[in-house]
């Protein structure tokens, strides 16, 4: 499906990460975990890559809006991301992509989620949460530092009130932070995945994220001895 919505706004998250919001066409269905092609009108930026790009959707399928999350840079695309104003036009492609959760709940699922890489993974969780699928969800969400983790309130608030949603997060540079982080510290590693979740040699695995995130995160399971047909990976290349 290709169409044309309006953007309705954008928020800064730690001074370089941005949440916008577009309308969400009449009709437009997809499942937690899919993501868009997003084209923006040219606004005088140009480069090699052009202004199409692929953002997993961060909204739930039931919510009103399309939420995505963008690390800015100085590609054309995220010139003019960051330039335009509410109310511009942008065209949507899609959806696409199987990197979704399974209709089977019998087993539990573990979310590894890096920096932008808890994106989809927002829209699993509050699908969890809000439909009752029955999936017993644990997000493991490693940031550098609080003011950079995108969702993080509202994860939160769902782990707190939703008994099947169990959130871990650790920040990696907490000492460079504007603000005291007492939760945990350092790179997410084996043993904190055993020791935080006591399903996790029956879960199925999802990660996401650029190739080394997704790399460093393959070593780990390799070292729990999980098999590749229990992995689910969504890579990309950040523009």
């Amino acid at each position: 499906m290709r169409f044309h919505v309006r953007l309705l706004r954008k928020d800064m998250v730690g001074g370089a990460i941005m949440v916008f919001r577009l309308e969400k066409r009449e009709g437009f269905q997809f499942l937690a975990g899919q993501f868009c092609a997003i084209t923006l009108p040219y606004a005088g930026f140009t480069d090699g890559k052009g202004l199409l790009s692929g953002f997993s959707i961060a909204s739930a399928p039931l919510e009103k809006e399309l939420v995505f999350a963008s690390r800015l840079s100085d590609s054309a695309f995220k010139k003019t991301l960051k330039e335009m104003a509410a109310g511009s036009v942008v065209t949507v492609e899609g959806p696409f992509g199987s990197f979704t959760l399974p209709e089977d709940t019998s087993n539990p699922i573990v979310l590894l989620a890096g920096g932008l890489g808890v994106t989809p993974f927002r829209s699993m969780v509050k699908l969890a949460a809000d439909s009752s699928t029955g999936h017993r969800v644990t997000l493991f969400y490693s940031s550098r530092v609080p003011e950079e983790a995108i969702f993080l309130d509202e994860l939160q608030g769902i782990a707190e009130t939703h008994t099947n949603i169990n959130l871990v997060v650790t920040m990696t540079r907490p000492d460079q932070s504007s603000t005291t982080w007492t939760g945990l510290a350092g790179r997410l590693n084996a043993a904190m995945i055993r020791s935080r979740c006591k399903e996790w040699a029956n879960a199925l695995y999802y990660m996401a994220g650029p190739p080394v995130m997704i790399d460093t995160m393959q070593q780990i399971l390799d070292e729990m001895a999980i098999p590749q047909d229990k992995v689910r990976t969504e890579k990309w290349d950040a523009q």
